[in-house]
């Protein structure tokens, strides 16, 4: 091989070795991302036949189907049923908003926070005069995770606003996580100071993986005399839709709903 010829075969293996390295700094670089969100909750969402119009979902499955998809990740999406029913997989943990349309425009959008990997979140919306309104919501794990709890603090072993802490409730350990953790009292919402030794309370969660604790997604306070929860109580607000006050109406919402208007600026009453 002549030097001309060795210098070109040298040229090549050394473009050849630096794609490779580049390759290589990419995948290192993607390995490196392992810590985003997981992409593990699930949405299983109903909407309710929408009110004051006297339309019914079917009409409008049937004609101009409403799409649901994630804002962050518009290929996580789904077109509601002719009943009103759409579920929603691979959602990242932390939060996430769901962005409704209808004939390509935007009728809606939720926002839902302190979301864990593999939660199962069942919610209820209306169409009300062609904006989407949050109704109910509830929170479990998905599958064999999910737990339910009801009784009493027995005790709290840890209590850490900033991370985690850990009780004792119906002889089960319960950690209630930051960013996680929702604690609610009817329509108010709570901290882990507010959950004291002999308070009754349900919890919604999910097993910690090779333990029997149990990671809370929901603590729910009830009620002290009669032991019974108000989160299915129905209420009345008056909603303000954000960025639009001039179309304020009055709806009747589930109580578990009400954190996520009050945050966007919702009153208690009709309005």
């Amino acid at each position: 091989m002549n030097m001309k010829s060795l210098q070109s075969a040298f040229a090549i293996l050394f473009a050849a070795c630096s794609v490779l390295f580049l390759a290589g700094c990419g995948s290192s670089g993607s390995s490196g991302s392992s810590s985003a969100p997981a992409k593990t909750a699930v949405v299983i969402g109903k909407v309710d036949v929408a009110v004051k119009t006297g339309v019914a979902i079917a009409t409008f499955a049937a004609s101009d189907p409403i799409e649901v998809h994630v804002q962050s990740d518009p290929d996580i999406k789904a077109t509601v049923g002719a009943d009103g029913s759409f579920t929603l997989r691979g959602l990242p943990e932390g939060s996430f908003t769901l962005v409704f349309t209808q004939g390509g425009a935007v009728v809606g959008t939720l926002t839902f926070g302190e979301v864990a990997a593999n939660q199962q979140l069942t919610i209820n919306v209306q169409l009300v005069n062609g904006e989407i309104v949050l109704t109910g919501e509830a929170r479990t794990g998905i599958g064999d995770a999910g737990v339910e709890i009801e009784g009493l603090v027995q005790n709290v072993i840890v209590l850490t606003p900033s991370a985690d802490s850990t009780f004792v409730i119906a002889g089960r350990t319960v950690i209630a996580r930051p960013g996680v953790t929702a604690i609610r009292e009817g329509m108010t919402r709570k901290t882990v100071a507010d959950v004291t030794i002999g308070k009754q309370v349900h919890v919604n969660g999910a097993k910690v993986v090779n333990s029997t604790d149990v990671l809370a997604y929901q603590i729910i306070l009830q009620n002290p005399t009669t032991g019974g929860t108000t989160g299915d109580q129905q209420i009345t607000i008056c909603h303000i839709p954000p960025g639009n006050p001039s179309r304020a109406q009055t709806i009747t919402i589930g109580a578990s709903a009400w954190p996520a208007h009050e945050a966007h600026g919702d009153r208690m009453g009709a309005c």
